[in-house]
């Protein structure tokens, strides 16, 4: 049981969770910088039967915990007074099976239950299929909504997110601790810092399997559809080229779209890990991403044998 800019480096230091147990890491690009983000999302895979059995049916519940890079929101912080909330305006993370097993991906959106739409103002209940289409209509997330009053763009319809955030400002205090004092610091600046990345977590899913014969299943995010190509020749062979993030193209198979104070911001990521890794079988000059190696994805025995 398992519980384009392909140039950019890894921007090191910014993929933990908090305290959660990662599952494989994915290789993000964003919007607004050409910095890559190593982040550890979250995968729990639970199969019923448990074992699998060899050539046999089998399902398996599908649970995880996305993160909104700490270091794009330690950016977001230089804005007047500092970011506290963000939109959640889409996310999708995908469940890829590599071996083992056939089996269709099954896309994991955020908990409804955690994350309800609310008006931005008030904070009223609100539904996302009546947003204002103008013409041509703007993309979701910068709409007005007829449940929310006034309706304007500066009101949407929104799933909005608390960061995780410390008053703590003081010698010695977490804020010290994640280095973000003193002159200058998002505590000078806003009295207040970020204490980590941002996890989402993701609504629980059931995906529908055929085992192989023997061996084991291996699960982990989708590196198949999103558009990520591998370097061939040169210096970078066998890395990732990453496909560019843009709020205004279609979400990806593992994508992050957010408005920051109204400002869009995308994240669009592949299952990879830092080429420098000993394990990820590549001999890289600099740290990028590169395809993430069996031994990296949740594996699940399949049984040939009666217990």
């Amino acid at each position: 049981m398992g519980a384009a800019v392909g140039c950019a480096s890894i921007d090191d230091g910014t993929g933990g969770t908090g305290g959660e147990a990662p599952g494989p890491t994915v290789a993000c690009t964003n919007s607004e910088t050409t910095a890559i983000s190593l982040l550890d999302w979250q995968l729990t895979v639970s199969p019923s039967p448990d074992p699998i059995e060899s050539g046999e049916p089998f399902t398996a519940t599908l649970d995880g915990i996305a993160l909104f890079d700490e270091g794009f929101l330690d950016r977001t912080q230089e804005l007047p007074g500092g970011v506290q909330e963000v939109d959640l305006v889409d996310l999708s993370a995908t469940v890829h099976v590599r071996l083992g097993a056939t089996g269709d991906d099954v896309i994991l959106t955020p908990d409804p239950i955690q994350y309800p739409y609310v008006c931005f103002r008030g904070r009223n209940a609100c539904n996302p299929a009546n947003d204002v289409l103008d013409d041509p209509p703007d993309p979701p997330g910068l709409r007005g909504n007829t449940d929310c009053e006034p309706v304007s763009a500066a009101n949407p319809c929104g799933r909005f997110i608390l960061l995780p955030i410390s008053n703590d400002c003081a010698p010695g205090g977490v804020c010290a601790g994640k280095d973000k004092t003193g002159p200058g610091s998002q505590c000078d600046r806003n009295d207040f810092c970020v204490t980590r990345g941002a996890p989402l977590q993701l609504q629980k899913a059931t995906g529908q399997y055929t085992a192989a014969v023997e061996g084991s299943v291996l699960f982990g995010w989708d590196d198949q559809s999103t558009g990520a190509t591998i370097q061939e020749g040169g210096p970078n062979d066998g890395t990732w080229i990453l496909p560019e993030a843009d709020y205004y193209a279609d979400t990806g198979p593992n994508a992050l779209r957010v408005t920051v104070r109204g400002l869009p911001v995308a994240l669009e990521c592949t299952m990879g890990v830092n080429c420098m890794d000993p394990d990820s079988g590549i001999d890289c000059p600099a740290a990028l991403p590169s395809p993430t190696p069996d031994s990296a994805l949740i594996s699940l025995p399949i049984q040939t044998e009666a217990p």
